[in-house]
């Protein structure tokens, strides 16, 4: 698997791989209905914006023989807690052909690895119970879960 970070190139496939993804996320959540019917042109903007934003957010393409299989959304804040940067793993997305290959821990590995040589004390991640096999996956990386409550608000 090919690890590289997002290109202008890359748009429409980062727009369908997000559809995919929040369509797996939504079937049974309701936090995040409605995103489904986000625009294109919304999609667009946020792309090209997070594109202009490298100094907070960073965007992966995972791909196998030229075929983009996933990608990640990486954001970038600073933490008291952390004592310093903290890397959030703000989506993490395969398609489903493509699970259970080894390509999940391979991509969570660059991760790490990607924090460590850019200086971030912390990686953070939430996941949905709508995503059951998320847990036992990241524990056996080594993350421990913590039990929080996530709230959220459109405030436009």
């Amino acid at each position: 698997m090919d690890i590289r970070l997002c290109e202008k190139r890359d748009e429409d496939i980062w727009i369908t791989m997000n559809r995919e993804f929040m369509f797996f996320l939504i079937r049974e959540e309701s936090s995040w209905s409605g995103t489904e019917k986000t625009s294109d042109s919304i999609f667009r903007n946020t792309f090209n914006e997070a594109m202009q934003s490298s100094s907070y957010i960073t965007l992966l393409i995972f791909e196998e023989d030229g075929i983009p299989i996933g990608y990640a959304n990486l954001m970038s804040t600073f933490s008291v807690w952390s004592h310093g940067k903290l890397l959030i793993l703000d989506d993490i997305f395969f398609r489903e052909e493509y699970r259970r290959k080894g390509h999940g821990r391979e991509a969570m590995k660059y991760i790490e690895d990607y924090a460590k040589e850019n200086g971030f004390k912390r990686l953070h991640f939430q996941s949905t119970p709508t995503n059951p096999d998320a847990k036992p996956f990241y524990q056996a990386l080594g993350f421990t879960p913590a039990i929080a409550n996530f709230y959220g608000k459109n405030i436009t």
